[in-house]
């Protein structure tokens, strides 16, 4: 996964796409948090200043859900 920005409330990461995937499930904290269409993600304008967060995706399609990926880590920026 790639961090595209963070702010101090939010984030935003793409990830390869993967090849028969009909939508990708986003974790946060290994809770699911939602359920994209595509392979990049923008967090809710909610997230607490300068602290890491962890994510993982997993690959859907009708065959069912893949194993979810690699932990991957951003900080979101301290508060100006």
């Amino acid at each position: 996964m790639t961090a595209k920005s963070a702010t101090s409330n939010q984030v935003s990461f793409s990830w390869d796409a993967v090849k028969g995937a009909t939508s990708y499930n986003i974790y946060r904290f290994y809770a699911k948090i939602a359920t994209v269409s595509k392979n990049s993600y923008t967090s809710n304008p909610n997230l607490k200043p300068d602290t890491a967060y962890i994510f993982n995706v997993s690959a859907v399609n009708s065959a069912g859900e893949s194993e979810r990926s690699a932990n991957f880590t951003i900080r979101t920026e301290k508060e100006l």
